[in-house]
């Protein structure tokens, strides 16, 4: 990661130094924080929960400050609703871009916010907001990081095409530094016996969520249990924070605003539009529903008696 990784995304800095400039996205993050310390505690992981506003003033997370958007989406519904308590019903109306920006359903991603605001999830979101919370590796990694890149040393030289590609790599290293120090302990723990994983519960009964990073960002599920069925399970993805349509005030999603000023010298070829695209590390598949209609293949969806 050192040798390599690292070593070549500074030998392209100078060659690509303009892309430290534009796709910077919605200027806000959230990570719910990744890799759990011996308490189990969500604020004290290795990489730390937060959120951060556009002047990159970090705030604790809470679940009930999540809400989802479908009135841009081709779901049933217009109104804003709270994630945990919201039944996602698919509902294609078409795809019609002859209406500009007053066209109404456009995309299979909703569009989740915390507190009203678009949010950018990813190693971009965790890093920033390690950094933030003052995480040692992170904050002298990134620092050398911005030194190398001869700029101003901000941070906002990382809300860029560029940047969100060079930090994530700052994460790699920690990672694999970490995991040497697991390593050990789960040999420790083996050999002392303590080797139980998993423990089932005894209710049948009752709501949960799970708060976590996903390698690409924040992933939240929701669940209502009823007599040992699953009454009600609600997902974000990373992806879909990420790749989200207009909210209801209009506001475009992460993506949508990185793309805004991303120079393109060749309208076949837009290869800064994909590099940004890139950065992002987009999961379409988690959106992708329908495929070209020019084919005459048919796509439905089977009621399963598990549902």
């Amino acid at each position: 990661i050192s040798s390599t990784m690292i070593a070549d995304t500074l030998a392209l800095v100078p060659y690509y130094a303009n892309a430290l400039t534009w796709g910077k996205g919605c200027g806000s993050y959230i990570a719910w924080g990744v890799f759990e310390r011996a308490g189990l505690y969500i604020g004290d992981r290795y990489l730390p929960p937060g959120v951060l506003d556009e002047n990159l003033n970090v705030a604790d997370v809470a679940e009930d400050k999540i809400t989802e958007y479908v009135g841009h989406s081709w779901y049933k519904g217009e109104a804003t609703y709270p994630s945990a308590t919201y039944a996602t019903e698919p509902e294609f109306t078409g795809y019609d871009l002859s209406g500009g920006e007053a066209r109404d359903r456009y995309s299979w991603v909703k569009s989740p916010a915390y507190e009203g605001k678009q949010m950018e999830a990813g190693s971009l979101a965790r890093l920033l907001v390690a950094y933030q919370r003052k995480v040692p590796f992170v904050v002298e990694h990134v620092d050398q990081l911005l030194r190398a890149f001869g700029g101003s040393g901000k941070l906002a030289q990382f809300q860029s095409t560029l940047g969100r590609t060079a930090i994530r790599q700052v994460e790699t290293l920690y990672i694999a530094t970490l995991l040497k120090e697991w390593v050990e302990e789960l040999a420790e723990a083996i050999l002392g016996g303590d080797t139980e994983c998993f423990a089932s519960s005894q209710a049948t009964s009752g709501s949960g969520s799970g708060c976590w990073e996903a390698p690409r960002g924040a992933l939240y599920h929701s669940v209502h249990i009823e007599g040992g069925l699953i009454k009600g399970y609600q997902i974000i993805i990373p992806s879909t924070w990420n790749l989200a349509p207009r909210d209801e005030q209009g506001n475009l999603g992460p993506l949508e605003q990185a793309l805004i000023g991303v120079p393109v010298y060749d309208i076949d070829k837009p290869i800064n539009a994909l590099r940004t695209v890139h950065s992002f590390d987009p999961c379409t598949a988690c959106a992708v529903h329908i495929v070209e209609p020019a084919t005459g293949k048919e796509f439905r969806v089977v009621t399963s008696p598990w549902r």
